[in-house]
C-alpha cells in the first residue's frame, strides 16, 4: 500500500465545548480560572517518547503562568483594565488548547503520532507563538505589580519570545524510517529485523501486548477518522505493526493476568455431564441397559 510522507493528514480530535470560547466571568473568577487551568496542564502526564522537547517546554511555560496567575489573585485586584481582562480571556483560550494538544498527544497511537511530526510540532511552536504575542500586549504596567511580580512577568515574557525551536531531530529521523520500512513493504522488501527492532523500541513496543495495544489504538484511530486517506494510512500502519509483533515477539500474545482461563474445577457443568456414582466429570461414559449413564471406570470400580 502506497504511503507518501505528504499522505498523513493531521489528527482531528473534537475539542470540548469551551476550548475556544473564554467563559463568561468575573475578573477574579477569571484569573482563578486560569490558575486551575494552568494547573491542570502541569499535571499532566509528561510525554516521554515523541515531542518531549516541545512539550516540556510548553508545560515548563505553563509552570510559570500558574505562579504569575498565583501570584495576582494575592494581590486581590477586584477590576481588572479592559485589556487586560481581554488577554486573560485570550490567554484562557489558548491554554484550553495546549491542554487539548497534550491530552491528545498522550492517548494516541504512538505510530500515527509519529506520522505527525511535522504538524504537532508546529502546534506547539504556533501556542508559543501566542502566548508571546498575548504577553507582549498585557497592560502590566497597568496593574501595578510589584517588583517580584513583574521580573516573573518580564522571564514568561522573555522564555516564550525566544526564536529557539523545540523541535526534535530525533522524532522527524524516527518518522523517515518508519516511511521506509513502509515503503520496503509496499515494494515487497522484506524489512531488516534489527532495523524493525530499534524502531520499535525507540516507540516502546518491546512485547507483544505493547504492539497489541498500539494496533487496539490505531483501529480507533481509524474508527475517529472521516478522511479516506487517512484510513488508509493507518491501515498500513496497522499491517507493519502486525507485522513486526510477529516477526519480534511471536504470533501469541500473552493472556492478561486478570482474565485467566478458568481451571476445570472453576466451571460449572451440567449434573447431566457428572457421573452418579463418582460425582466426577465422565471421561467415558457407558449407557446401561436401565437407560442411565455411568463412567466406566466408576462401574467397574463399583
Amino acid at each position: 500500500m502506497a504511503v507518501s510522507e505528504e499522505g498523513f493528514q493531521a489528527r482531528k480530535r473534537r475539542p470540548s465545548a469551551g476550548a475556544f470560547v473564554s467563559p463568561s466571568l468575573s475578573d477574579n473568577n477569571l484569573l482563578q480560572s486560569l490558575f486551575l487551568l494552568s494547573q491542570e496542564i502541569i499535571f499532566l502526564s509528561p510525554l516521554r517518547i515523541l515531542f518531549k522537547k516541545s512539550s516540556s517546554s510548553i508545560t515548563r511555560k505553563s509552570r510559570l503562568l500558574s505562579i504569575f496567575f498565583e501570584e495576582l489573585l494575592r494581590n486581590l485586584v477586584n477590576i481588572f483594565p479592559p485589556s487586560a481582562a481581554l488577554c486573560f480571556e485570550e490567554l484562557y483560550i489558548v491554554l484550553q488548547r495546549i491542554k487539548i494538544l497534550l491530552e491528545d498527544c498522550s492517548s494516541c497511537s504512538k505510530m500515527w503520532l509519529l506520522m505527525q511530526t511535522p504538524s504537532i510540532s508546529n502546534s506547539f511552536h504556533q501556542m508559543t507563538r501566542e502566548l508571546s504575542t498575548l504577553l507582549d500586549i498585557f497592560p502590566g504596567k497597568e496593574l501595578n505589580l510589584n517588583e517580584d511580580v513583574e521580573e516573573l512577568f518580564n522571564l514568561i515574557k522573555k522564555q516564550c519570545s525566544e526564536q529557539t525551536s523545540d523541535f526534535d531531530s530525533n522524532d522527524e529521523n524516527l518518522r523517515v524510517q518508519v516511511l521506509k520500512l513502509l515503503e520496503d513493504v509496499k515494494n515487497e522488501i522484506v524489512p531488516d529485523s534489527k532495523r524493525l527492532s530499534e524502531i520499535f523500541d525507540r516507540l516502546s513496543l518491546r512485547d507483544s501486548t505493547s504492539c497489541t495495544t498500539e494496533i487496539e489504538n490505531l483501529e480507533d484511530e481509524v474508527q475517529n477518522s472521516n478522511d479516506d486517506k487517512s484510513k488508509s494510512d493507518i491501515v498500513a500502519l496497522i499491517g507493519l505493526v502486525r507485522y513486526a509483533k510477529c516477526v519480534l515477539y511471536g504470533a501469541s500474545t500473552p493472556r492478561n493476568t486478570s482474565r485467566r482461563r478458568k481451571s476445570v474445577s472453576d466451571v460449572n457443568f451440567p449434573a447431566d455431564f457428572r457421573c452418579p456414582i463418582s460425582l466426577d466429570l465422565m471421561r467415558d461414559p457407558v449407557v446401561v441397559s436401565t437407560g442411565q449413564t455411568y463412567d466406566r471406570s466408576s462401574i467397574l470400580f463399583y
